[in-house]
């Protein structure tokens, strides 16, 4: 059977999409750490506060893998990130409108609900405009726009916030939805191929894969028992530094919190292309080594190192193991489901499982600091890191060879 055609991605289409990832991660930046000081200024308790966000989170977790079949089966897949945009525009003016329980909770609900849906939908048009030969090059300028996109917004949020009005980064983060969807609507849609978004390649008629034999991949389900070491080792690291900051210095620890944070995203803007390039010529699963290596020497350094600007550097760490995750996560799912037409599905469903592993390591590690002292915590998320690392070395395929090996009919050429 002949494969189906789609036309190469125009410049348009291909520079509509970068702005995208960088307007929506201007977009998400608001519902970060700047809405816990928000709500905290209008009197709400730790435990309210807390409730709202896990509600975010819980549905965010519930739809990853629905939205990743969804948007496996919707041919249109611009307008799940369209409808995305309306409700995170709606949930911000809630929240910048209303500081009350119930329109917050209402609020952090429609953002929760696009969370899976968002990152799948932008997957999926990725592979349908490029195709998997040079998918990792589209991967690697996504992860350095919406790493752009982080550092500017959260330091104009900030800014925001300060100097206007608490309220002003969600109806910025509304506003911002407008040139998101301008983004959105530069990217032809007649260019992004429907079976290549699946990753359904090579079929006039293609057919999903059954759910089971997607249940049976065993290189995938290792691949996500992987990302959940990763996440368990890699979500605690920040906020139990912030945490041992606001307590040892007081007054110097928002401005190193923000360095903190900020560093990362700068680190893996700078290299997202290299870390690209190197996926497809060292192969994936020496980068996968490479970042549990890094996050263990990280862990360790966090638990010894006590100069809050020494913490800075170390967090360069911490933006070479962003990038290399970032970038190989949709890669290596997209090798392991090749002419599956599950791609998204799978992507959804090994993204909620790192999900799981970043909300036990919180909890976990926070009983640790607390019982333990913040060294301990430190040092059992080194220990994870280790075991992540081993896991990769033992058993985990490299998976680069389905890359190479596939020529498309029409070869896709993305710049850097």
């Amino acid at each position: 059977m002949a494969e189906q055609r789609a036309p190469r991605p125009s410049e348009r289409s291909q520079r509509g999409l970068d702005w995208l990832q960088f307007f929506i991660a201007d977009v998400q930046t608001a519902f970060g750490p700047l809405i816990a000081t928000y709500l905290a200024s209008y009197g709400w308790t730790q435990g309210t506060i807390g409730s709202v966000l896990t509600l975010n989170t819980a549905v965010a977790l519930a739809t990853e893998t629905p939205a990743g079949a969804m948007v496996d089966w919707i041919r249109w897949k611009r307008a799940v990130v369209a409808v995305c945009l309306l409700l995170i525009a709606g949930g911000s003016m809630l929240i910048g409108l209303f500081p009350w329980y119930l329109p917050v909770a209402a609020g952090e609900l429609m953002h929760g609900i696009t969370g899976g849906a968002v990152r799948t939908a932008l997957a999926a048009i990725s592979l349908g405009l490029v195709g998997h030969r040079v998918y990792h090059t589209r991967v690697g300028r996504n992860h350095r726009y919406d790493a752009l996109g982080n550092a500017a917004t959260a330091l104009a949020m900030g800014l925001l916030g300060y100097i206007v009005s608490d309220r002003m980064p969600f109806f910025a983060a509304a506003g911002l939805c407008l040139p998101a969807l301008v983004a959105l609507f530069l990217i032809r849609p007649d260019e992004i191929d429907y079976a290549r978004a699946r990753a359904a390649e090579g079929r006039r008629e293609p057919k999903p894969a059954r759910w089971r034999d997607i249940a049976r991949n065993r290189p995938l389900l290792i691949f996500a028992a992987c990302l959940f070491l990763f996440q368990f080792a890699d979500s605690s690291l920040l906020p139990l530094a912030g945490e041992r900051l606001a307590a040892e210095l007081k007054h110097e620890s928002e401005m190193i919190t923000a360095a903190l944070v900020a560093v990362p995203q700068l680190v893996t803007a700078a290299i997202a292309m290299l870390v690209a390039r190197k996926a497809d010529e060292w192969g994936r699963k020496y980068l996968l080594q490479l970042a549990f290596a890094a996050l263990l020497v990280r862990a360790g350094l966090f638990a010894v190192a006590f100069s809050p600007w020494y913490l800075v550097c170390v967090q360069v760490l911490g933006g070479l193991t962003a990038a290399v995750i970032g970038i190989l996560t949709p890669l290596i799912v997209a090798d392991l489901t090749t002419r599956s037409g599950r791609y998204n599905f799978a992507l959804g469903a090994v993204s909620m499982i790192a999900s799981i592993g970043a909300m036990v390591s919180t909890t976990v590690t926070g009983l640790l600091a607390q019982e333990l002292g913040f060294t301990t915590g430190f040092i059992a998320l080194a220990v994870a890191a280790a075991i992540g690392l081993g896991a990769v070395w033992w058993w985990m395929p490299e998976t680069v060879e389905t890359a190479r090996s596939y020529t498309p009919d029409v070869p896709a050429e993305v710049s850097d």
